[in-house]
């Protein structure tokens, strides 16, 4: 058992790995304002907190092998006040977990961008198991877009973050090669995401999207590069190869709000929402019946 402190919660859990331990309770010291009625403060006028901290990854904690759970200020207390009673019996904590499957499916939702490294093997090689999976899971898939208003790069004079963003600075992604002026831009991405978020709607009505893995796997053959990735000609050939309707698509693009202007895209909004209720911080991610997976992309044959 842990105090919460002031450093990440990954490098803490780590911590306390090396250390031996089999796993963490990380005891909160700040108390939230929905308890503040039975939960006393650490120094008189120490002010609660309105939401409840996420136990996030911070995307270095692929080596982290234990569970860690966080417990609220006012159950921690009554565990730490045990454990300082020297004539107390040796407090036992149990950790279970309850396999989360509200029906006779399997429900994953899969977080990534276009031009996210760890994943494109299994993205090419998993579209043949999620056709065969059937009716017994449903598939969706997710693109991580930065919201441009929240990271200050949408205003009055339009993009602030130059080409990392569309929609006069509304939707941002990351920059993949870290050239703003060449290569592929961080607007070219969220182009990219849109189109595949598209095509998921006209195709993944089905539940595993058999052209949207189609599509994933032509463009990753065809323009996954510099030279083709914004390629209009390239985009038209991974269309007519994976059976997709290219008309349909870009008028999808157009109708949920385009890129161009300082307009918002409802398709790129729902997405950022989505992203901040489950919490997604670094991608690839996958989340099973809406808890998050730990462990490496790989398809075993």
């Amino acid at each position: 058992m842990v105090d919460r402190g002031e450093c990440t919660f990954v490098h803490k859990v780590r911590n306390a790995q090396k250390a031996g331990a089999a796993g963490v309770l990380i005891a909160d010291n700040i108390c939230l304002c929905d308890f503040a009625s039975v939960c006393k403060p650490k120094n008189e006028g120490d002010r609660c907190e309105q939401f409840e901290p996420v136990m996030a990854d911070d995307g270095s904690g692929s080596d982290i092998t234990i569970p860690a759970f966080l417990l609220f200020k006012q159950d921690a207390d009554v565990i730490r006040e045990e454990l300082l009673n020297y004539n107390a019996n040796i407090v036992m904590a149990e950790m279970t977990w309850n396999i989360p499957r509200p029906d006779d499916r399997v429900e994953y939702k899969f977080w990534t961008t276009p031009t996210e490294h760890i994943s494109k093997n299994f993205q090419k090689s998993f579209g043949d198991a999620a056709l065969r999976l059937g009716d017994s899971a449903v598939f969706t898939p997710h693109f991580f877009v930065y919201d441009g208003i929240l990271n200050r790069c949408h205003g009055s004079n339009g993009n602030a973050c130059s080409t990392m963003c569309t929609n006069a600075g509304r939707y941002c992604a990351a920059d993949p090669d870290n050239d703003l002026y060449k290569g592929i831009s961080g607007s070219d991405v969220v182009r990219e995401s849109l189109r595949r978020i598209c095509i998921w709607k006209y195709y993944g009505k089905d539940k595993f999207g058999e052209k949207w893995w189609s599509y994933t796997t032509e463009f990753m053959e065809r323009c996954d590069s510099p030279s083709y990735f914004s390629n209009n000609e390239c985009v038209n050939d991974a269309y007519k190869h994976s059976g997709v309707d290219g008309k349909k698509i870009n008028q999808c693009m157009g109708d949920s709000g385009g890129l161009q202007g300082d307009s918002v895209n409802n398709l790129l909004q729902k997405e950022i929402a989505a992203k901040d209720e489950l919490g997604v911080v670094v991608v690839p991610s996958v989340f099973v019946n809406n808890i998050a997976m730990r462990g490496m992309f790989f398809l075993l044959s």
